[in-house]
């Protein structure tokens, strides 16, 4: 994740370096983790990310479903749907931000909530639906101002900020 913004290169090695041994040992939860890095590595100045990128993310999505892990689930939908956003897919993005938005809403946690409702609001701008677009980024700064947050640091694929 450190190496993302500074070296994709090294950030792809590295994940790649991890999910050797997460399979070796079979640790399916953290090959999903690493498979979303993975997939924000590929998809951050690269160009990997259609041949690399959404597979990992794609198949974090499909780990995280089978195992029900519900607090990493909104991870990989929100970078697949960040991505298909980037690439001008908003009908791809919209759901995925959608389903990422309510099992985030099970857990509350306001690092998932505020990417879910800040891509629901750009992918709104996107489409020219402004007072939806208000209305998440509204969400999205209350999520902020209530939990103490900088919105810059949440982020999720740096080359969309």
């Amino acid at each position: 994740v450190l190496y993302t913004t500074i070296d994709p290169a090294k950030a792809m090695e590295v994940c790649r370096r991890g999910l050797e041994v997460a399979r070796r040992i079979g640790d399916l939860g953290f090959q999903a983790r690493l498979l979303a890095n993975l997939a924000v590595a590929c998809c951050t100045f690269t160009d990997r990310c259609p041949t690399e990128g959404v597979p990992a993310a794609e198949k974090a999505i499909e780990i995280d479903r089978a195992l029900d892990q519900r607090e990493h689930l909104p991870v990989p939908l929100i970078v697949l749907g960040q991505i298909h956003q980037c690439n001008g897919h908003p009908e791809l993005a919209i759901g995925l931000f959608h389903e990422a938005l309510e099992v985030a809403r099970e857990t509350g946690e306001p690092q998932l909530l505020f990417p879910c409702y800040d891509g629901l609001a750009t992918l709104n701008l996107d489409l020219d639906n402004l007072a939806e677009a208000e209305r998440y980024f509204s969400l999205a700064q209350g999520i902020c101002a209530q939990h103490g947050l900088d919105p810059e640091a949440l982020v999720v694929l740096p080359f969309l900020d």
